[in-house]
């Protein structure tokens, strides 16, 4: 057992806490969500659990610690249940007394699951810090459950149960992909990496997923997700990627590229950009700025319905478009003169044949001053050492590091990157990717790196690369 370690840990949780306590007397709300959004919150608090993180790796066993790591997937498991089961609205709803709470054979005559048995998943949950067991098996709602709420009725529920996730702020849309879809196809990974003929394919069609269900050997999961007797599922995944924008402040995308300084009349194509939702605080802040959203026909046909309720003035004046496209297809003609091309969360999906397919695409419509700014995960390697002998490393941002003694990358602080990455291999046999990786993407297509935003205060990191 490493004690100088230990005691470096604990002095860098003892400082960080310090520094939470000061920021938070300066606000005025205690709500730990709303301190914790602000980027004066980050550092501190992903400090804190990292060390607290790299603590309990080095004082438990190697053999206790690896039993919880294998079992893991129970977690998972037990959340799917309770969100597929409604208990966060049940005991929102039918809770009794101060703290709302409810035993669980009363919970089970509201969602129909063995009281046994539901007690059980509730409990392991509890242990964990979501939901609390005020009295043997008596459950009450916690701030880590509540995220779990729709805060629909239960009447709403169960007349609508498709409509679960409409309107909600998609979190528990998100824990319901990652527990069901994503966990599911995880278990296949072994599978594909042991095959002789697929664990060297980056083929969409060789993803774990190709094995996890019924029927998917010749599909992507995107098509599988668009059969009709997968609308529910559909449905969550949109909400689920609602509930990812969520987790980050709505200015996110103005912390690195600055959009500011480009001149009056400037168009931003926003490729597979939804609705606009991310660009909307481009629009909001840049009014010399032009903003075309391109995804899918079904998609931007609901956009300008969005703009309508969220910025009906950008709409009037014009400043905001719409073009239906496919980015694996040639950019309209019509965009000639583009200033920036912003890919916010589209690389991560696909392997690098068809990121540098999209890629191309952009760069067959970019003049010299063209900017292309890629909004996705950028991933640290666990060592001190981030360069690669002989590897184009790209620009990178001397503030992405976790100060010693953390892990390089942030440790389990940053660990929902790294699981994201495993998500990718899983759904789409896809990636996130470090700065090394982009630089090779970009170059092969065309482009070279010019900035990285790749600190934390950035929420999202970006990179900005131009044509050569």
């Amino acid at each position: 057992m490493d004690i100088q370690q230990i005691e470096a840990l604990s002095s860098l949780i003892a400082t960080s806490v310090a520094e939470l306590k000061q920021l938070q007397g300066a606000l005025k709300t205690t709500q730990h969500t709303a301190s914790t959004a602000k980027a004066e919150f980050l550092k501190p608090s992903l400090q804190v659990v990292a060390a607290a993180s790299q603590l309990i790796a080095l004082v438990r066993t190697p053999e206790r610690y690896l039993m919880d790591i294998s079992t893991g997937h129970q977690l998972s498991s037990s959340l799917r249940v309770v969100v597929e089961t409604n208990v966060p609205e049940i005991l929102r709803e039918k809770g009794k007394g101060p703290k709302r709470a409810l035993h669980v054979k009363e919970i089970s005559t509201y969602n129909g699951v063995n009281h046994l048995k539901l007690s059980r998943i509730i409990r392991l949950l509890a242990t964990h810090h979501i939901f609390e067991e005020v009295a043997p098996d008596v459950y009450a709602n916690n701030n880590i459950s509540i995220a779990l709420d729709t805060g629909k009725s239960l009447a709403e529920l169960k007349a609508n149960p498709e409509e679960k996730y409409d309107g909600t702020n998609g979190i528990a849309a998100l824990v319901g992909i990652f527990s069901d879809e994503t966990m599911h196809n995880s278990v296949c990974i072994a599978d594909i990496l042991k095959d002789p003929e697929t664990t060297n394919s980056f083929s969409p069609f060789d993803a774990p997923f190709s094995r996890a269900w019924p029927g998917t050997r010749n599909i992507k999961m995107y098509d599988w997700l668009n059969l009709p007797e997968n609308r529910p599922r559909l449905k969550r995944f949109g909400m689920g990627m609602n509930g990812m924008n969520s987790m980050t402040p709505s200015d996110a995308i103005l912390r690195g590229f600055n959009w500011a300084s480009l001149p009056e009349g400037s168009i931003v194509v926003d490729c597979g950009g939804g609705v606009g939702s991310v660009s909307l605080p481009i629009v909001q802040t840049c009014p010399q700025i032009h903003l075309i959203v391109q995804d899918t026909g079904p998609v931007v046909a609901e956009a300008p319905a969005f703009w309508q309720a969220n910025q009906p003035e950008a709409l009037a004046q014009g400043r905001v478009s719409f073009q239906p496209h496919d980015f694996f297809q040639p950019q309209p003609s019509v965009n000639n003169n583009v200033s920036v091309f912003l890919l916010r969360m589209i690389m991560h999906n696909w392997p690098d044949v068809e990121c540098v397919q999209i890629l191309k695409r952009v760069r067959e419509s970019c003049n010299k001053n063209t900017r292309v700014v890629i909004v996705d995960n950028i991933m640290l390697y666990a060592s001190r050492d981030q360069s690669i002998e002989g590897q184009d490393s790209g620009i990178s941002d001397p503030d992405a590091l976790a100060p010693e003694p953390l892990l390089a990358n942030w440790g389990a602080a940053n660990a929902l990157s790294y699981k994201q990455d495993i998500n990718m291999l899983s759904n789409h046999n896809a990636c996130e990717r470090t700065v090394p990786e982009f630089a090779e993407l970009l170059s092969q297509s065309g482009f070279r790196i010019v900035e990285v935003h790749q600190a934390h205060q950035s929420w999202l990191p970006q990179i900005v690369a131009v044509p050569i």
